[in-house]
């Protein structure tokens, strides 16, 4: 797993400084995020400290915002210039494809980081008893609005302890 993530920090880091050059590449760093992904999804709490700490630590970088300044606006211009290289060469939805299975990789970890937490675990334990007890009580959600839903109920839970 090390290896693993060894590859993907530096296959990141070249999304970052936009130096993918084509769409096979996005398709392939989307394949491994999604194998990634799944690994983690399936066996988070089998890998080794280091890998978790590691992954915990790509998320977290992942999510940390750019320095604001002379070099935001040198950024900023390089992500329109490399927007106008991508549209161009016809590469915009291997290079949505490729984000979003990066994000979804950085959900699935932080909410695996959340899962092992003993505080989130009790207030998740409360909040599931209230909801069972009928002490909270609400519209009826469509299946793709339960995650969200269940989400914003830790977060308010977790805002309170």
């Amino acid at each position: 797993m090390s290896t693993a993530i060894v590859i993907f920090t530096h296959e990141f880091e070249q999304i970052r400084q936009r130096k993918i050059g084509s769409s096979s590449n996005f398709e392939q760093l989307t394949a491994k995020n999604r194998k990634l992904t799944h690994r983690v999804k399936q066996e988070w709490n089998n890998l080794s400290v280091e890998d978790r700490e590691g992954l915990k630590e790509f998320a977290y970088d992942w999510l940390e915002p750019p320095a604001k300044g002379v070099f935001n606006l040198q950024l900023q211009i390089r992500v329109i210039i490399y927007f106008l290289y991508l549209h161009v060469t016809n590469q915009r939805e291997a290079f949505r494809s490729c984000m979003k299975a990066i994000n979804t990789l950085v959900e699935t970890i932080l909410d695996a980081v959340e899962r092992e937490d003993p505080h989130y675990q009790a207030v998740l334990s409360d909040t599931l008893e209230q909801l069972y007890s009928g002490a909270i009580q609400g519209e009826e959600l469509k299946p793709e609005e339960t995650r969200d839903w269940l989400r914003s109920l830790s977060d308010e839970a977790l805002g309170e302890v």
